[in-house]
Parts: structure tokens; sequence; C-alpha cells
């Protein structure tokens, strides 16, 4: 396995307390960053797309960024620096805000999952009783 991709389950791992063996019957490739796909679709020649699978996890100089979409598919799975959001919160996250929520407990600081009952929002940057929005532009609720 590619030593990115070790250090990216690891990540996934530490932070969220979703095992890497989780991952063990998909395929990953790197492409400056982090890509999934099964097993199944690794041999297919696709022609007309450049990817395939979907981006799992962001790598820059500064770490790893869980990407919403790879959240959403396996976020239920994590036991840690997760933040359930009451309906009024959900409704102002998922239109971009940023939130101040002085309950929660047990959340380090940085990257957490966002969910609202059993969904799972996106992401936030939590620091110090702060969830910094991280739902890209294109999947917020304008309104």
């Amino acid at each position: 396995m590619n030593p990115i991709v070790k250090k990216g389950l690891k990540y996934i791992e530490g932070r969220f307390g979703i095992p890497a063996s989780t991952f063990e019957k998909y395929s990953f490739f790197v492409q400056s960053d982090i890509w999934i796909t099964s097993r199944e679709i690794e041999g297919f020649e696709l022609k007309v797309f450049k990817r395939k699978g979907i981006r799992f996890l962001r790598v820059s100089r500064k770490g790893f960024k869980w990407t919403t979409a790879a959240m959403q598919i396996f976020g239920h799975l994590a036991t840690k620096n997760v933040v359930i959001l009451l309906d009024e919160e959900a409704q102002k996250f998922i239109r971009g805000q940023d939130l101040k929520i002085e309950r929660i407990e047990d959340i380090e600081n940085g990257q957490v999952i966002v969910k609202w009952k059993n969904d799972i929002l996106g992401s936030a940057i939590y620091r110090d009783g702060h969830l910094k929005n991280q739902i890209p532009k294109g999947r917020r609720i304008i309104n």
C-alpha cells in the first residue's frame, strides 16, 4: 500500500476512530489527493473518465482533510469527533453558517463530522466551542 494512503488511513483511524481495516476491500490511488474506488471497478478501462471513484482525502503540507463525499459514505462508522446538531443549528449549518456550541464535550480541536439526527451533513473545523463550516458552497442550501 502506498505510504501516503497508509498515513491517510492512520489519520482517519486516529481522528475518527474508524479502523484502517474497514477500508481493506477498497482500492486507493494517489493523484495529488487520495482517491477511493471499489476493487471491482479498479480493473475497468474507462476511456471517458479521468478518475475512478471519489476523492477520499485531500492531501496538503498541513496534513489531511476528509472529504464531504467520503465522510457521508463512511462517517456513520465514526466513534469520536462527531458533533450532533439540534434542529435549529442544523438549519444554520447547511446554509453555510459557522456555529458557537457550548454543550459539546469530548471533541478534539480540528476536523469533525457534523451530524443531524442520522444524517451526516459534512465537516467542520472545531476549535474551543466554535464550528467553522466546511460544507462546499455548491452543497449548501441558499435561502
